[in-house]
C-alpha cells in the first residue's frame, strides 16, 4: 500500500510564516523573562509614574515606571519599568526581580507570566513544524520514486493503481516453466525449438502364404 501525499502545497506558505513569526515573538518575550525569574536578583519596586488605558472589557490597566532596590541593598535602579500591568496604582512596594544593576526592566516573580507565552509559542510552532516535516517527507518520497522508476517521478504517490517497487528490489521476471505460451523470450536468449522425440514406428507384418500339399 503506497503512502498518500500529505497535501502540503505553496498556498500553505503564509500560515507557516505566520506561525513561525508568532512562535518566535512569544519566545523572545518569555525566555529572557524566565531566565530573570530563575537567576535574577530579588528586590522591591516602587511605582512613581503610571500610564493608564482601557482594556477590551473597559477596565483600566496601566504600566508603571519607578525605582528598584535590591533586597540586600547592594544597588538601586532608577528609572526602571515594571513588566506586567496594574489595575490600580500600587501604594506599597511590590516584589520584582532584575537581571543585574544594569537592567532596564523589573519582572514579576510569577512563573506563569513566562510559561503561558511559551506554551502559546509552542502551539504556534505546531503547524509549521508539521508542514515542514511533511514537505520534507514528500520530497524524499519523490527522490525514492525517481530512483526506483524514473518514468513515475512526476506522478503523485497515490496515482491510480500504479504500485512502485521499493528501491533495490528486483522487478524483472524470468521465463520459467510457467511462462506463458507465445511470450517473447528475454533479450540475449535463444528461443527453444520444440523437439519431437516420438517417431511413429511402423511395424511391418510379413505374411507368408501357406502352400497346401
Amino acid at each position: 500500500m503506497t503512502r498518500k501525499s500529505s497535501g502540503v502545497d505553496v498556498q500553505h506558505a503564509i500560515p507557516i510564516v505566520i506561525g513561525l513569526a508568532c512562535g518566535i515573538y512569544a519566545f523572545s518575550l518569555a525566555v529572557p523573562r524566565l531566565v530573570t525569574q530563575l537567576t535574577g536578583v530579588e528586590g522591591s519596586f516602587r511605582a512613581e509614574h503610571c500610564t493608564w488605558e482601557l482594556d477590551s472589557e473597559g477596565e483600566a490597566q496601566g504600566e508603571c515606571e519607578g525605582s528598584f532596590t535590591a533586597s540586600d541593598g547592594s544597588f538601586t535602579i532608577r528609572p526602571i519599568e515594571s513588566e506586567g500591568v496594574f489595575h490600580s496604582r500600587p501604594q506599597e512596594p511590590v516584589t520584582r526581580l532584575v537581571g543585574g544593576p544594569s537592567a532596564d526592566k523589573a519582572v514579576p516573580p510569577d512563573l506563569a507570566t513566562s510559561l503561558v507565552p511559551m506554551g502559546l509559542g509552542l502551539t504556534a510552532f505546531a503547524f509549521p513544524a508539521w508542514a515542514l516535516t511533511a514537505a520534507t517527507r514528500d520530497a524524499a518520497e519523490r527522490r525514492r520514486r525517481r530512483r526506483a522508476w524514473p518514468a513515475a517521478a512526476d506522478l503523485p504517490p497515490n496515482f491510480g493503481p500504479v504500485r512502485i517497487p521499493p528501491a533495490g528490489s528486483g522487478t524483472e521476471t524470468s521465463a520459467g516453466p510457467s511462462a506463458t505460451v507465445g511470450a517473447e523470450p528475454p533479450v540475449g536468449s535463444t528461443p527453444s525449438t520444440p523437439s519431437t522425440s516420438s517417431t511413429p514406428s511402423t511395424s511391418s507384418t510379413s505374411s507368408t502364404p501357406k502352400h497346401h500339399s
